[in-house]
């Protein structure tokens, strides 16, 4: 389903030239306030804007909508969808039966369309922000994911991890996840990954780290998602997924551009960084044959050959 949000939004610029005055600030008011100031009455909406009742009628049949209660519809729609569990979801779903070649195009398409309304929706200046706060070392960079979405809250810690010091990855057990917060600062980053149906811990994790004072970077899935009023930056994922269950590729893909950004930006220091790990790699043995690639036995004999010279 479509970020109902953007639905709203995109119904208004469509219109937005052929509004009234009064029409505008109907408009102004409802995108600003949104999603509270949509589901109130048009006698409310009318009381706040100090408009005729009638005004506020007329201007939803102008954007697209037959009445207000269409709105509303829409809205709710669109709030059932983001908790609806699995099984809700899977009961909504056709059930054509399609070839398997069929059923692969069909995810692969949708994957597509995944990324390509993911990437559509990043601000570059989100970017640069973002930059800014995992560039600036004397921060420590603190990933969560609470169930699902720990595989990918664990996959971007694993990779800064290796290019960034003061990388930590929060369990997800509420005892741990407070012994490791106790040392969140206030000029330290979360990095949180929450999408439907938002584990009520990564509620707790947020609204701890806004006390504290802490950056809050959130991947979500909607303008709606309960945590977006306590983030600093927001990266909107779509996850749609053809069965029962969201897909995350477009999420894994972001985490892979802010990486490769990272690298980009702060160059040496992640280059060094990376060659600890490399070091550490090959003291532990972390993979079979790693010594048996063409050329290891070449770089890893040169030093003690130099010394024999």
């Amino acid at each position: 389903m479509p970020n109902p949000k953007l639905q709203f939004t995109e119904k208004v610029s469509r219109a937005y030239a052929r509004l009234t005055p009064s029409d505008r600030r109907i408009a102004d008011y409802l995108v600003r306030s949104y999603p509270t100031g949509l589901l109130e009455s048009a006698s409310s909406i009318a009381a706040a804007l100090g408009v005729n009742v009638s005004t506020v009628s007329r201007f939803f049949p102008k954007i697209g909508y037959r009445s207000i209660r269409g709105a509303h519809r829409e809205l709710r729609e669109g709030l059932d969808f983001l908790i609806a569990s699995p099984l809700t979801r899977a009961g909504r779903q056709p059930r054509e039966a399609k070839g398997e070649r069929r059923l692969l195009q069909d995810v692969l398409h949708l994957e597509l369309r995944n990324l390509q309304e993911t990437y559509d929706g990043i601000d570059p200046a989100d970017v640069r922000r973002l930059m800014r706060l995992l560039a600036d070392r004397s921060r420590a960079v603190y990933v969560f994911g609470a169930r699902k979405h720990y595989s990918l809250a664990y996959y971007a810690f694993l990779q800064l991890n290796g290019i960034r010091e003061d990388v930590v990855l929060a369990p997800t057990g509420n005892y741990f996840v407070a012994d490791i917060l106790a040392r969140l600062r206030p000029q330290d980053v979360v990095w949180l990954f929450d999408f439907r149906r938002y584990p009520q811990l990564g509620v707790k994790v947020a609204e701890y780290a806004a006390q504290v004072g802490a950056s809050i970077v959130l991947f979500t899935d909607s303008t709606l998602a309960p945590l977006t009023r306590l983030a600093k930056l927001k990266f909107i994922v779509a996850t749609r997924g053809l069965s029962w269950f969201d897909s995350y590729t477009a999420g894994v893909s972001l985490v892979n551009a802010i990486l490769a950004e990272y690298i980009r930006t702060v160059g040496a220091s992640a280059r060094a960084r990376y060659a600890v790990r490399e070091r550490l790699f090959r003291h532990f043995e972390i993979f079979t044959g790693h010594e048996g690639l063409p050329g290891a036995g070449e770089r890893t004999s040169a030093p003690s050959a130099a010394r024999r010279r």
